[in-house]
């Protein structure tokens, strides 16, 4: 034997994801210069290394080289412990070959993902998913499937409700989501629920969150076409039963008595015009009553009462000479050579009845609501502003209100006591109401000006756009309604799936940015800061 070697550790143990080392020392006990190399054989040399691999030693010299072992944190890589060997090959007396064995022991860690697929379910009676459980550890995966809802108005059924996995593999459980109660009638309503991933002998959860939008059983639609057809049936009942002509013969009682038949009533001729009235005060042919109201001339104001046109959202009328301001004039007199009133004029059209901001209790449904109640729900479990339990999509309920309330005075307050943000934001909206302000203010909320940067491009763009839309847009046209509708099933998504809708942050949005900074008096850069973000966040408003 002209080689002799020694490891140092010859038992090394290792974290998934981190970094050891080991010495090999060789020496050359032979009487010439002698060229070894070196190389790692067992299952730990896919991710280890030496260095050098070649010593080249002159008689009764030794030589050092350093193993280095980094198993990545992968399921690949086995829990326990893993013999490997350096092999040592001189050049000169391959005979003289020896293999230095040594033992590495990973340690297990513990990684898991989960998945509901879909996240959002729909149905009147029903709603199924998948759940989706991944082992991303290196050891055997044993978890506890478990569903609830904190308002208690759903029943799930989970199979199977605990699943085994191995290391890199995944296994998938069914869920049914019913509702306690049937909804025969009225809006959609929403519930939310969790489903928790549970490792045995792990504490912590893996909490899934979801939706189970319940539809009732017969839409409005339905509910209007049978009230219609009811109607009409009842209509037609009354009808037939009430007025259905009734014919009755009396010819065999005159046949019988001999009693002369009736004379015919007139000759047939037309009656005689009834003559005017003379009496003072009284109508003319084809005059109106005493007492109503004459009818308006060419041109002039509608009736007192009337919308002197249709609002578009500034405050000014639609009117025809261009002079209202949104309110009717009063009624006026006949002008000269007008007559009995054959210029009167027809009726002024209807009210609009879009919604504008603010949105209140009682309001039809909106997406801009639902954008609203959707930010609300996803805030962090133990917020008391969070909405929770069952709410009406899209319609400002009990629960919504309240939320919006307590959310306004949670500005408020980290405003006082915090100097967070600018706290403005009951000074423009109502405590309770849906208005401009709350909606910079929700639209904004989790943003840093590091995530929004000149030349970015992200859904935190797309949030700041938004949020600077409802802050300088004063005037609330169908076209201006459109696009915050549009802007909030972004969001929507985004929350609810996490579908992503990109805008980049170019001229035209730095030019909204230095709008917004001189309407408030700080200075225009162009760029988000965090000045900028504390008064939207605060709900400041141009």
């Amino acid at each position: 034997m002209t080689i002799w070697t020694s490891l140092d550790p010859a038992d090394v143990t290792i974290e998934p994801g981190a970094r050891t080392s080991a010495r090999l020392r060789v020496r050359n006990t032979g009487d010439t210069v002698e060229e070894y190399r070196l190389s790692l054989v067992g299952k730990p040399s896919g991710w280890s290394r030496v260095e050098p691999d070649v010593l080249r030693l002159y008689p009764g010299s030794e030589g050092t080289a350093e193993i280095t072992f980094a198993p990545p944190r992968s399921a690949d890589v086995e829990a326990g412990p893993h013999a490997y060997g350096v092999r040592v090959d001189p050049r000169e007396n391959a005979g003289a070959r020896d293999v230095v064995e040594g033992r590495l022991t990973v340690t297990p860690f513990a990684e898991t993902r989960a998945e509901l697929l879909p996240p959002a379910l729909v149905g009147r009676f029903r709603g199924r998913a998948r759940i989706a459980v991944d082992n991303l550890g290196n050891t055997p995966l044993t978890a506890s499937l478990v569903a609830r809802d904190e308002a208690n108005r759903l029943t799930f059924d989970v199979r199977p409700n605990a699943v085994r996995i191995a290391p890199g593999r995944a296994a998938f459980g069914e869920l049914v989501v019913r509702p306690q109660a049937v909804r025969w009638t009225g809006a959609e309503e929403s519930h939310r629920f969790t489903v928790a991933v549970r490792r045995a002998g792990d504490d912590t959860d893996l909490d899934l969150e979801a939706t189970y939008d319940q539809r009732p059983v017969f839409g409005n639609w339905l509910v209007v076409v049978g009230g219609l057809l009811v109607t009409a049936a009842i209509a037609f009942a009354v009808l037939w039963f009430g007025f259905s002509p009734k014919v009755v013969s009396a010819a065999k009682e005159i046949q019988a008595t001999g009693a002369p038949r009736p004379a015919a009533q007139g000759d047939g001729d037309e009656l005689p015009e009834a003559p005017p009235s003379s009496g003072p005060g009284g109508p003319t042919a084809g005059g109106k009553p005493p007492g109503d109201a004459p009818p308006p001339v060419d041109g002039g104001p509608p009736p007192a009462g009337g919308d002197g046109g249709a609002d578009d959202g500034d405050g000014s009328g639609g009117g025809a000479t261009g002079g209202g301001s949104g309110g009717g004039a009063a009624p006026t007199g006949p002008g000269p050579g007008t007559g009995d009133g054959g210029n009167q004029q027809p009726p002024p059209p209807p009210a609009s009845t879009r919604t504008l901001p603010p949105w209140v209790q009682g309001d039809p449904k909106d997406l801009v609501v639902e954008y609203a109640q959707e930010r609300l729900a996803a805030m962090n479990t133990g917020n008391p502003c969070k909405l929770m339990g069952s709410w009406s999509r899209g319609v400002i309920d009990r629960a919504t209100r309240d939320a919006i309330a307590c959310y306004q005075r949670a500005v408020r307050q980290d405003a006082v006591e915090n100097g967070k943000n600018s706290g403005e934001i009951l000074d423009n909206d109502e405590e309770g109401t849906l208005g401009r302000a709350t909606l910079t203010s929700l639209w904004v909320q989790g943003i840093t000006p590091d995530e929004v940067k000149p030349g970015s491009s992200g859904m935190e763009n797309t949030q700041v756009m938004a949020a600077f839309w409802w802050a300088y847009n004063r005037s609330f046209s169908d076209d201006d309604l459109a696009k915050a509708r549009t802007r909030a099933q972004h969001g929507i998504d985004n929350l609810r799936t996490g579908k992503v809708t990109a805008t980049r942050n170019g001229t035209s949005v730095q030019d909204h940015i230095r709008q917004y900074q001189t309407a408030v008096g700080l200075q225009a850069s162009g760029t988000v800061d965090w000045a900028t973000l504390r008064k939207m966040l605060g709900g400041s408003v141009m």
